[in-house]
């Protein structure tokens, strides 16, 4: 069924540096010329329910496609980095008028240095084109061929007590229900004889036509497909999970795989979103937090004072490529107080914006405390993005922090020579590259913080996983020290195994544990903490705080 704005008119916003253009009737599919800084609107009209979806493919630009609602908010975003084609879509949640605006430009650069990692549009005058698809897709036809089997009895003693009211006639309980739970997100409930987990219920309320409602997180899968309870708007799915647990997830109703991207969406009983910067404009998850995570205090607290940062650059002949590099230098800092301790981060960007991690503010807060000592610290693009390349990157890598990044830095800032104040970190790939560019360069770094660093990884022309571990067992003991941290639900898969082999492999934890085990069999000193975390930015901004009170604390 096709859009059901077909006779509706292109609308331009008449906005400084918006090209203006003659309003023409759209059709799916339209192409139409765009010129950089120019964006086209054009309105949708959608019952509850509908999947819009279609296909964007820009040419000779980049841009950002929007779709917002009546009272202008953003429902769906997708950036286009590249000229390319792209799937986008969004549910309407609820009956009438909608928008989608496509906004070009050249491309996109790095934020500034109060929060790199956040993509800035480049505006000039060149021009390219697109071709819009859009489709609408109503709920019977959509989800006809879908079946997904209600397996799960009620564990939540709350929905049971509800179920019971119901049955005894209390009609007004389902509303009384909704209205206790609206704005505290899942249900989450303490098990008897159990310290350990605590029982969490995630809820969804029927709006319109529904089939199924995925729990979309990071141990997604048919096991996480909500039930309704019986003659309500009310569906459900209790997890046990471990007390302490923080991380984003989704909700996904009418789901289909191919469609998730599309349908998942806020959780509208949870307030806790990630990011948490409500002025951020594109893709945010909810996140669940029980009693007992980590600290956030360290990241979040006002600090009383704050150290220095300087965005510079890293051009590197060995490597024959040039990063944007971040410095921090600590309040107070000067150079006749040094020689200061170093630590490099990878995924510098990530680290430094108030957005994400927000290491810059941890830093202020435990320096200010006495919980570390005041440190020099370089936050650095990572190795890159694949794992099988991360291998064969990280000795090129190392050498060129070595023989090039540290001298430079050494000239500028009273930064220490002592190995053992030297310390490499970094999440994910970033942590695995710490500890093989340590392995390598012990003389110089004597310290390891890494976060969920992908150590199931298998290095290329090697047949089994956790090649870092591997690589330490051969290795005498080194002089290192490490601090490990991953979340209990980090299944990230990794090295790009094909789906006949993911079977045989790892979860992301256990090749941290794997790991630790190793380290420890060779006598290494190890910190290894794990919490009910995953894969994700919520996870390590709360962890970074006890990594470097392990490793940098005043002695």
């Amino acid at each position: 069924m096709k859009l059901a704005c077909v006779a509706s008119a292109l609308l331009l916003l008449a906005t400084a540096g918006h090209a203006q253009n003659p309003a023409s009737p759209f059709v799916s599919p339209v192409t139409r010329d765009i010129a950089s800084g120019e964006m086209h609107e054009y309105p949708i009209r959608a019952a509850a329910g509908d999947l819009i979806a279609g296909t964007l493919e820009l040419r000779e630009l980049a841009g950002v496609v929007e779709f917002r609602d009546s009272a202008d908010r953003n429902l769906k975003s997708f950036y286009q980095y590249d000229p390319q084609q792209r799937r986008i879509g969004f549910v309407a949640p609820a009956s009438g008028e909608y928008r989608v605006q496509i906004k070009a430009y050249d491309g996109f650069t790095e934020g500034p240095q109060t929060d790199p990692g956040v993509p800035i549009p480049v505006i000039t005058k060149r021009r390219g084109t697109y071709t819009l698809r859009l489709d609408q897709s109503v709920v019977a036809v959509r989800m006809r061929d879908v079946q997904v089997p209600e397996r799960q009895t009620i564990q939540s003693s709350r929905l049971r007590q509800l179920s019971a009211d119901l049955e005894r006639g209390h009609t007004a309980a389902l509303a009384e229900f909704w209205r206790e739970v609206s704005g505290k997100g899942p249900l989450v409930e303490t098990i008897s004889g159990n310290e350990q987990d605590v029982d969490v219920t995630f809820l969804w309320r029927e709006t319109y036509d529904t089939r199924n409602v995925l729990v979309y997180w990071a141990m997604s899968g048919t096991d996480y497909y909500m039930t309704r309870l019986p003659a309500t708007d009310a569906w459900y799915k209790t997890l046990r999970l471990r007390r302490g647990s923080r991380f984003s997830y989704a909700i996904s109703p009418n789901d289909k795989p191919a469609d998730r991207a599309l349908t998942a969406q806020l959780d509208p009983l949870n307030p806790r979103l990630s990011p948490d910067d409500p002025t951020y404009r594109f893709e945010r998850s909810s996140v669940l937090e029980t009693a007992g995570a980590p600290d956030e205090s360290w990241f979040r607290n006002t600090p009383t004072q704050r150290g220095k940062i300087e965005q510079s650059k890293f051009k590197s002949t060995l490597l024959k490529n040039e990063r944007d590099i971040w410095i921090y230098t600590p309040p107070g800092y000067t150079a006749a107080k040094g020689p200061y301790p170093f630590l490099l981060l990878f995924d510098g960007a990530a680290y430094v914006s108030s957005r994400w991690l927000n290491a810059p503010a941890t830093l202020n807060n435990l320096i200010g405390a006495g919980r570390i000592e005041p440190v020099i610290v370089c936050f650095i693009p990572a190795v890159n993005r694949g794992v099988e390349q991360g291998f064969a990157g990280a000795d090129a890598y190392g050498e060129a922090i070595v023989q090039e990044l540290l001298p430079k830095l050494r000239s500028a800032y009273a930064i220490t020579t002592d190995p053992k104040k030297m310390t490499l970190g970094g999440y994910s790939n970033g942590g695995m590259a710490a500890a093989l560019i340590a392995l390598r360069h012990s003389d110089v770094f004597a310290n390891v913080l890494s976060q969920s660093g992908s150590f199931r990884a298998r290095r290329p022309g090697s047949g089994e996983p956790n090649s870092v571990a591997q690589m330490y067992l051969a290795e005498r003991r080194l002089p290192i020290r490490f601090y490990l941290e991953t979340g209990l639900y980090d299944t990230v898969p990794s090295a790009g195994l094909p789906l006949h082999e993911m079977v045989l492999d790892e979860t992301n934890t256990m090749g941290n544990r794997h790991l630790r085990d190793v380290l420890l069999a060779k006598g290494y000193d190890v910190t290894y903490r794990e919490t009910g975390g995953s894969h994700e930015w919520v996870h390590w901004r709360s962890m970074l705080a006890d990594g470097l009170m392990a490793l940098l604390q005043r002695r």
